[in-house]
This record gives structure tokens, sequence and C-alpha cells, in this order.
């Protein structure tokens, strides 16, 4: 009986894992879609981030729900769940607008 409750934790913590990740995957190809977009909009590097944020907004929320839904059965606060999201999304950001400023077009 032990045997089942810790193959069942380990299930669910995998399968919370894998939303987390399905989640970050979607938004990192919304982010690479929209950087396609921004080059054929001639977005300027200054605005890179905001078109970014725009075009991915429902994936950035997914994304931190799936996050919050993870750590909340970890005891991660609210708060700190949603600074270390955010912190992910930012980086994530920060490396397409890297890329996209030094891209020769």
């Amino acid at each position: 009986m032990f045997e089942l409750a810790i193959a069942s934790a380990i299930f669910a913590a995998a399968f919370q894992t894998a939303a987390a990740d399905g989640a970050r995957t979607a938004l990192r190809t919304c982010i690479k879609q929209a950087t396609v977009e921004a080059k054929s909009a001639k977005v300027t590097n200054d605005g890179f981030t905001a078109f970014v944020r725009q075009k991915c907004s429902a994936q950035e929320t997914s994304f931190k729900s799936a996050v919050w839904a993870f750590d909340s059965k970890n005891k991660v606060s609210k708060k700190q769940s949603e600074s270390d999201a955010e912190f992910q999304i930012e980086d994530f950001l920060s490396m397409a607008a890297d890329h996209y400023a030094n891209d020769p077009q």
C-alpha cells in the first residue's frame, strides 16, 4: 500500500512537471513565432519586447499558471512562484531580444 502511495506521488509530480514543461515549450514557440512576425513588421529593437509580450500574453499566463500549479504542490508561496515564473519569462525575452538585435537583416 505504501508503495502505491509513493508511485502515485511520483506520477503526479511527473505530470505536473510535464504540464509546466509543455507550457514553457508553448511560450518559447510563441516567442520564436513572434520574432519572425516582428522581423516582417520591422519592429524596432526597443519595441521588440512589448511586441512579443502582446503576441504571447496567453502563453505567458498559461506558463505562470503551470508553474504555480507545480510550485503550490511543493509548498512554494504564490509570491515566490510568480517571481520565479516572471524571472524565467524575462530570461526568455532577454535572449530573444539579444538575438533579434544582433540578427543582420
